[in-house]
């Protein structure tokens, strides 16, 4: 299964840009900030941004780190990180880098991090690898460190509230429900301070957490 996901972000790579740029909300993209923000990252400081597609995340906050930071994007889809590095390349960033690696199995050191991201990503994860990945990101965080993901509201629209039904019910895993539908639950296993609030746009909420 893993495989075949990996072999559908590699060929959606080619297509993730333009598809986002049509329906988001977000064209300034005040979202990626708003999240980078909510870590409490600082310059010199440095973040994980897992799942990181095409690195609009990890791009935003190589931003805020600056040059004396450290921002790694994590993704299982090469064709999803060689589109991060072709629009790294455009700002030039010197503290960005992209990995190819399993979000269950990061390899980095204990307490490591600063601040740990992911984006809309999380809850399209199965149960065990998500639980795997929350685990990895409490272990790579410093003492202190922040960790804050991104998910879908659920929507206003009747017939677009009935297709995010459809998406909930096509996960399979009662537990993949439950975790889009509140997510605070699932951090409160690693983090404390737990605390979700709902972005400006109304679309989407962020969830933080931190290493005590």
């Amino acid at each position: 299964m893993k495989r075949f996901r990996r072999r559908y972000y590699d060929l959606f790579s080619h297509l993730y840009d333009k598809i986002i740029a049509l329906h988001s909300q977000d064209k300034r993209a005040l979202l990626r900030e708003l999240l980078v923000e909510k870590t409490g990252l600082k310059p010199g400081g440095s973040l994980i941004d897992l799942c990181t597609g095409t690195g609009a995340v990890a791009i935003t906050a190589s931003k805020v780190a600056g040059k004396e930071g450290l921002v790694i994007g994590v993704d299982f889809s090469l064709g999803m990180l060689k589109k991060a590095h072709q629009k790294a390349k455009t700002i030039k960033a010197t503290n960005l880098y992209f990995v190819l690696a399993d979000v269950a199995r990061l390899p980095f050191a204990d307490k490591s991090f600063d601040a740990v991201t992911c984006s809309h990503a999380m809850y399209e994860l199965d149960p065990l690898t998500r639980e795997a990945a929350l685990k990895e990101a409490y272990r790579v965080l410093k003492p202190g460190g922040c960790f804050a993901m991104m998910e879908h509201c659920e929507p206003k629209h009747p017939f677009i509230r009935l297709l995010y039904y459809i998406r909930l019910a096509s996960m399979g895993s009662t537990e993949n429900r439950a975790f889009a539908r509140d997510e605070r639950p699932f951090l409160a296993r690693y983090f404390e301070d737990v605390k979700l609030e709902v972005t400006p746009t109304g679309g989407s909420k962020i969830i933080r957490g931190i290493k005590k």
